[in-house]
């Protein structure tokens, strides 16, 4: 990826960064180990930066735009909205992923269409923009990606929950998740539960203050799995 697709890449979204600033959100661990002679930081320091944007953009959006509903309402519709298989399908909406620089392991074996690294690839590039362009700038860029997402989930359509993307892709390949109670702990008012997951030969575990809010955790965890394992 040269500098002039990144500065393309830039202008088309309207940012107004330049390539050297936006560089660091595509460098993959995998490929600055395999660089030799030249000093790069790789992007998890700005995955880490932009996760932590993107929940507070979204929360604060929910909360401003939706004042008839409550926590567990709204709670129920960001974990879809800032889920990973959702910012996977942004980073590829945005053309994202054939900006990531990766390394040849990396590359061969499928990395470019894994869930969990486009995910982190959107977040590394909210990251990027926060720190270029400060937080309104950055949280404008997040709401334009999620805004469509977010009026689907809070208006009830379509299955884009966890539980039902997991269902439909294991049916796809002939399997059946199975859920399972592990755990439940806390006072009747503090309740939290831990939910086991299995499909074929993987498994998940999540966590929430409800059963279904558990399945959705350890669904989501399971489904990128899955959906990695059957889409290299």
């Amino acid at each position: 990826m040269d500098s002039q697709s990144l500065e393309a890449l830039s202008s088309r979204l309207n940012l107004d960064i330049s390539p050297e600033g936006i560089a660091q959100a595509f460098y993959h661990a995998s490929y600055v180990n395999e660089v030799n002679g030249e000093e790069l930081e790789s992007n998890e320091r700005l995955e880490f930066l932009g996760d932590a944007v993107i929940e507070l953009t979204v929360a604060d959006y929910l909360y401003n735009q939706f004042p008839y509903l409550n926590e567990g309402e709204l709670t129920k519709i960001k974990s879809v909205v800032v889920s990973g298989s959702t910012l996977a399908e942004c980073a590829k909406n945005i053309g994202l992923d054939e900006c990531l620089f990766l390394g040849k392991g990396e590359e061969n074996g499928g990395g470019r269409q894994r869930i969990s690294l486009l995910e982190d690839v959107f977040e590394a590039f909210v990251g990027m923009v926060y720190g270029e362009k400060g937080f309104r700038v950055a949280q404008s860029f997040v709401i334009a990606q999620l805004q469509k997402e977010i009026e689907r989930v809070s208006c009830g359509k379509g299955p884009r929950d966890s539980k039902t993307r997991l269902q439909e892709l294991a049916q796809k390949e002939g399997y059946k998740p199975e859920y399972s109670l592990v755990g439940e702990e806390g006072a009747d008012h503090a309740k939290r539960f831990t939910v086991r997951v299995r499909v074929a030969d993987l498994e998940g575990m999540g966590e929430g203050t409800s059963k279904k809010e558990a399945e959705q955790a350890a669904a989501e965890q399971v489904y990128q799995q899955f959906y990695d394992d059957t889409h290299v």
